[in-house]
C-alpha cells in the first residue's frame, strides 16, 4: 500500500502539469474580464425579456434558459477557474478541482441543450402549420425543466470517476453528448428551415411574374418580411453555431489527444491544457447576448429599454 502511494506521488511529481506563473496572470486576467463581460451581457438579455411583454416568446424562453446557464458562467465558472488558477490545482482527484468540473459539465449542458431547443422550435415555426399547438406553453416549460434536471444529474457522472487516468474517457463522451450532437441537431434543423423558406422565397418570385391584385401584393409583401425575419434568425443562430464550433474546438482536442494517449505520464501533463480549454469554451458565453443584440432588432431595442429604465 505504501509502494503504491509513492508510486503515485513520484508520478504526479515527474508528470506535472502546473501552470508557470505568467499563465496563472493570464487566465486569471482573461477569465476575469470574460466574467464581467458574461454577467453584464446575459443579465441584459434576460432582464429584456423578464420586462418588456412582447419579447416573452415561446423562442425566447429558450433563449432565456440558455441565458441562464451563460449568467451563471459568469457568475459562478469563471471566478472559480481564477481560484483554481492562482492556487495552481492540476490534479483532477482534488476536491475543488472535482466540484468546478461538475459544474462545468453541468453548465455546457444547459447551454447547448437550450440553444437546440431554439434550433427545433423555429424549425418547427417554419415547417408545421400547427406550430401554437405543438410549441404550448406547458410543453416548453417541461422542455426547460428536463434541460436542467438532465443537466444536473450528467454532471454527476464526473463524481463516479476517482482515477484520474480514467476522466479522458467522460471528457470524449461528454464533448460527443454535449457538444456534437446537439451542433449535429441544429444543423439538420437549419438546412430544412433553409429549405423551406427558399422554397416559399421561389413561389412569391414566380407569382410576381403574373398580375396580382393590390391586396394579394401587400400579402406577398409582408410573407416576404416574414421569410427575411426568418433567415435573418437563421443567419444569427449559424453565427453562434460557427462561433460555438470555435470556442469548444480546443476541449475536443484535448479530450481526443488525452484519451488516445497511452503514456499515463503524458495524460497527467495534458491536464494543465484544461485551463486553457476551459478559458475557450466559456468565452462562448460572454459572446451569445452580444451576437443577439448586433443581430436582433427587437432585443437590441429591448435591451435598450431596459437600460433606459435603469438610467431614468
Amino acid at each position: 500500500m505504501n509502494t503504491t502511494s509513492t508510486q503515485n506521488s513520484t508520478l504526479e511529481e515527474d508528470c506535472s502539469g502546473a501552470l508557470k506563473n505568467d499563465e496563472i496572470a493570464i487566465l486569471s486576467a482573461m477569465n476575469s474580464v470574460l466574467a464581467l463581460i458574461t454577467v453584464v451581457g446575459n443579465a441584459l438579455i434576460l432582464a429584456a425579456i423578464y420586462k418588456v411583454q412582447s419579447q416573452r416568446t415561446p423562442s425566447n424562453a429558450f433563449v432565456a434558459s440558455m441565458g441562464a446557464a451563460d449568467f451563471s458562467v459568469g457568475l459562478l465558472m469563471n471566478p472559480l477557474w481564477v481560484a483554481k488558477s492562482v492556487l495552481n490545482i492540476w490534479r483532477s482527484d482534488n476536491q475543488l478541482s472535482t466540484a468546478i468540473e461538475v459544474l462545468t459539465m453541468q453548465t455546457i449542458v444547459a447551454t447547448t441543450f437550450s440553444l437546440c431547443a431554439v434550433s427545433v422550435d423555429r424549425y418547427i415555426a417554419v415547417t408545421r402549420m400547427r406550430y401554437i399547438e405543438i410549441m404550448s406553453w406547458k410543453r416548453i416549460r417541461i422542455t426547460i425543466l428536463l434541460i436542467w434536471t438532465f443537466s444536473m444529474l450528467f454532471a454527476c457522472l464526473r463524481l463516479l470517476i476517482t482515477d484520474p487516468l480514467q476522466l479522458p474517457k467522460l471528457w470524449l463522451a461528454a464533448t460527443v453528448i454535449t457538444v456534437i450532437a446537439p451542433l449535429t441537431l441544429i444543423s439538420i434543423c437549419y438546412y430544412h428551415i433553409f429549405k423551406a423558406a427558399r422554397f416559399q422565397i421561389s413561389k412569391i418570385s414566380a407569382s410576381e411574374e403574373t398580375k396580382i391584385s393590390p391586396d394579394q401584393a401587400i400579402m406577398q409583401l409582408k410573407h416576404r418580411k416574414g421569410l427575411f425575419t426568418r433567415y435573418d434568425f437563421a443567419f444569427l443562430t449559424i453565427g453562434i453555431l460557427l462561433v460555438d464550433s470555435i470556442c469548444w474546438t480546443p476541449g475536443l482536442v484535448i479530450s481526443l489527444i488525452q484519451f488516445f494517449i497511452v503514456n499515463n505520464c503524458q495524460k497527467l501533463m495534458i491536464n494543465g491544457y484544461w485551463f486553457w480549454g476551459a478559458l475557450a469554451e466559456f468565452s462562448n458565453s460572454a459572446f451569445n447576448p452580444f451576437i443577439y443584440c448586433m443581430r436582433s432588432r427587437d432585443f437590441r431595442k429591448a435591451v435598450k429599454k431596459v437600460i433606459g429604465d435603469c438610467v431614468y
